[in-house]
């Protein structure tokens, strides 16, 4: 790693110092600054010239502020004379707005993906993407990871009759993917949310049967929980004797942590992707880290 280096946002340590133990490096160092307004001054402290930068930083709450961040970041290291510069992106907020629903709504994804060319990123290394056509939006190169081996090695010894759920048909083809990796079957949820209000689910039907299996609900995201509760409870009437949520990214909002605690869910996995305070844990929930996956990708890219 001597032509390369490691770099990591203000609130991704411990994500970063886990990579950097699988690769064997040390991580570089910024100062960033903020001011009382919120503005952010970003240094760099280590000679980074003719060397290949990663920069490890999560777009998540606060999103537009991580992604300023993530921004002057790579200016700084431009400035600096790096002669590479990746970013390494495990949850990369915006990208669940992929398409304009109403008459009059930008799209989100597509003006996210052009900052981040302008801010002077060569390329993109990133994880379960809401839609595939997210990484359309950019014009560097988009490396798309997924966390299906790491869900599937939680079930691989597991000799027991499972069912793989997608949780709207959005997902489908994710969770035939998972269903694939398990030799189980899959079924679908039907649900429509709410285009006037913000985590609202207005209708979800089962389609299928579990069929005295246990459940598998695969999913790239969760944020209020309430659509995994109400799966849960529609499986468990359906018969599931268990039901297990396998999730990416944990992008939790005040209620999250109440509304799957009271849920008919019996396990949440989800990754570290986003850091979770001690307050937002709870006993149900199991956290599977994607350093590997992301070390590997790094000591790839050339």
């Amino acid at each position: 790693m001597t032509d390369r280096m490691l770099f990591h946002g203000s609130h991704d340590l411990v994500l970063a110092e886990k990579v950097a133990g699988v690769i064997g490096c040390e991580l570089g160092r910024l100062e960033i600054t903020s001011f009382s307004d919120t503005e952010q001054r970003v240094r760099v402290l280590d000679d980074v010239g003719d060397k290949a930068v990663f920069v490890l930083l999560s777009v998540s709450t606060p999103v537009n502020d991580r992604l300023i961040e993530l921004c002057l970041i790579a200016d700084a290291l431009k400035g600096a004379d790096a002669k590479k510069i990746i970013a390494v992106v495990p949850y990369l907020g915006y990208m669940r707005q992929d398409k304009a629903h109403r008459e009059g709504e930008a799209v989100s994804a597509r003006v996210i993906a052009h900052m981040i060319e302008a801010a002077g990123y060569d390329k993109v290394i990133t994880l379960d993407l809401h839609s595939d056509a997210s990484a359309g939006f950019f014009n560097i190169p988009v490396q798309h990871l997924f966390s299906f081996s790491l869900f599937s090695d939680l079930f691989k010894d597991e000799d027991r009759k499972m069912v793989v759920v997608a949780p709207d048909a959005g997902g489908a083809k994710r969770a035939q993917r998972f269903a694939t990796m398990l030799s189980s079957p899959m079924i679908m949820l039907e649900k429509t949310r709410s285009l006037e209000k913000v985590h609202v689910v207005e209708h979800m039907k089962l389609i299928g049967s579990a069929g005295g299996r246990e459940a598998i609900i695969i999913d790239d995201l969760v944020t209020s929980g309430q659509t995994l509760a109400k799966a849960a409870r529609a499986l468990k009437e359906e018969g599931a004797p268990k039901v297990i949520a396998c999730v990416t990214h944990p992008v939790f909002i005040d209620v999250t942590k109440k509304v799957l605690s009271d849920s008919d869910i019996d396990t949440i996995y989800v990754t570290d992707t986003i850091p979770l305070t001690e307050d937002q844990m709870f006993p149900k929930l199991k956290i599977v880290s994607v350093a590997g996956l992301l070390a590997e990708a790094i000591l790839k890219t050339r």
